[in-house]
This record gives C-alpha cells, structure tokens and sequence, in this order.
C-alpha cells in the first residue's frame, strides 16, 4: 500500500489521561518503547505519583522513568500526538469540552475507555467525532485485564479505525512484548461490545457468589451470549465483530476472571451487599450496572433477553431471593 504525503503521520508524543488501573497499565506498557506523559485530574494527583514513583492501585508496581506524570492539560497537544482516553465513560463529555476549550481539535486520539452516553446510547468514537470532527479516531478494546497485563501476562485487542494508516501507525508505535493488536474498523461495534459485556460479567459473578458452579457459570455464558448477540445486531453490529476478540472474546474474559470489576460487582450482590454498597466495595466504575438499565429499555422492541432483564430487576429492585430468581430464570429460557 502506497501513502500519500497527506496520509503519512509522523511521530509525536504520546499522552495518557487516567491514571486509575487501566490508565496505569497502558502507561507502563506503551512507556516499554517510549516517552509516556500520564495525566492525572489534579496538580495533588500527580505531585503525589511523582513523590512516591509507586501506582496506588498497584503498590507493588515501580513508576518507570519513561513516565512522566502531569497534571491533565500542562502541556500542549500537537496534531501527531498520540492521546489516549482511559477514564470513566461517564467523564468523557466533560473531557471533550475541554479539548474543545484548549482548542485541540486536531490530534490522534485512542480511546480505552468502555462504556456509552446512557440516554442515546453514543458510543466514546460517536461524541468525540461529532464533536470533533477533524481529529483521527481509534478505539481500543478487547479481553485485556489490567492486573495480568501488569504482572507480565500477554493479551491481544483489537485497533478499530476507519483510517486504515493510522492503525499501522499506532501499531507500530504502541506495540509491545506484552500487549498485542488486532485490527477492525467497526468502532461503534467495538465499542458497544466492551460496553454490553459487563452485564453477562454481573450475571457470572452473581453465580458465583450464590456458591453455583461450572454447570450454572455454562449456562450463563451461553444464553448471556446469545441474549448479547440479540442486542449487537439488532444496534447493527456486524457478526465478525460479535464473536470476534472484542466481543466474545472479552465477554469471556471478563466472566471468567477473579480481577473483573463487573463479576466481583455481581458476587457482592449476592452475598447480601445492597447496590450501592457493592459499588463502594468495588471502588472502580461498574460500566455493567448503567449498561443493564439502558439495555432494558431495547425489551420494548420485542427482543429476547431474560437473562439481562432478570440481572436488571436483582440490581435495581432489591429481589428478595436471588437463588430463585436466577434458576427460574435460567430454567424458563428455551432455544
């Protein structure tokens, strides 16, 4: 493939906004081949990652010097730069506002954020191209938990671009012995599928917090799919994009790790923790719980989903006997 000029993007800094667990770990694995500027919320954040060269959430984890951690917006954003999004998605309105106030309406930017505005169900690459429309777009996504990326575990994601140069670009820059990349240019899907995954997690963790085991964690995972399908193609995902990595593949993962927020989220559920109590237990986002309540609203549309209607109602409607209502649930489910 031949690029023109115009297509050929040059090397630039690349930045991290979000120093929580995901943006901690991004920022220690793309710091592996170069310069990484993280960017905290505040000055105190930051002053306080500097003094201590240690991540909060991953004590045991050295801030390399590759790492240089600063307030968010210290420095300037130049069109090549490379800026990657991992904060809460329900941030990230806010955060476009800001680069639309610095005027940076011009650059690449990486989002590693999951999750979606709840009232229209815009995806991070939707608001962010809409409201920036000149900026070069990816998402990133896939079965990658931040704890095993962090003690030295190798995992694959998926680069979702329309611009095909720009995912060699990235993958050239950020590819690592770590972390390796895939690539789609189904960014609404991508980014649908890290967001939907969350709540068959919850279902996962609620089964397991219930002490059931492989036979009721099997039957979750196959209807939690099907029922995860249903709602992909029905928002017009594309089935490669449902059973690939960034769909089956992270709904996989995520279900079945001890380190998922969302699976933990639904074992405190069970356990007897109240909603928010479990969020407060969890102390990270839990994209799974907003997601349950917007998906629901998809039940008018005469679309099969008993599984996520049931983890709906034992999240919002404080069920009084959870064990029942999953197994009624489960038992009612016919192919």
């Amino acid at each position: 493939m031949v690029y023109t000029k115009s297509e050929i993007i040059e090397k630039g800094k690349v930045i991290v906004i979000g120093s929580g667990n995901w943006g901690a770990t991004l920022a220690t694995l793309f710091s592996k081949k170069n310069k990484v500027y993280l960017w905290t919320i505040d000055q105190a954040e930051a002053d306080q990652l500097n003094q201590t060269r240690r991540f909060q959430i991953f004590p045991d984890q050295n801030i390399n010097d590759n790492i240089n951690v600063e307030k968010k917006f210290s420095r300037s954003i130049d069109k090549n730069d490379i800026v990657i999004i991992a904060i809460p998605s329900r941030k990230i309105i806010e955060l476009i506002d800001e680069f639309i106030g610095h005027e940076y309406d011009d650059c690449i930017i990486l989002n590693a954020s999951k999750g979606v505005k709840h009232s229209t169900l815009m995806t991070v690459g939707q608001n962010f191209i809409s409201r920036m429309p000149k900026i070069k777009f990816a998402t990133l996504s896939g079965p990658t938990i931040a704890t095993e990326l962090m003690n030295g575990q190798p995992a694959k994601a998926v680069l979702a671009s329309k611009n095909v140069s720009l995912l060699l670009h990235l993958q050239d820059i950020l590819n690592n012995d770590l972390l390796k990349f895939e690539f789609s240019r189904d960014i609404k899907g991508v980014e649908l599928a890290g967001s939907l995954k969350g709540i068959i997690a919850i279902a996962a963790g609620i089964s397991d917090g219930l002490g059931f085991k492989s036979n009721i964690t099997g039957l979750i995972l196959t209807y939690g799919l099907r029922e995860f399908d249903n709602v992909m193609k029905f928002l017009g995902v594309k089935s490669a994009t449902v059973y690939g990595i960034a769909g089956m593949g992270d709904l996989v993962t995520t279900c079945i790790s001890e380190n998922s927020r969302n699976r933990k989220f639904g074992k405190l559920l069970a356990t007897g923790y109240g909603l928010n109590k479990a969020l407060e237990k969890v102390g990270m986002e839990v994209e799974g719980v907003s997601m349950a309540k917007t998906v629901q609203k998809l039940a008018k549309f005469n679309l099969s989903i008993p599984l996520i209607s049931c983890i709906t109602r034992i999240i919002f409607e404080d069920v009084k006997d959870i064990r029942k209502e999953l197994l009624d649930t489960i038992n009612s489910i016919t192919v």
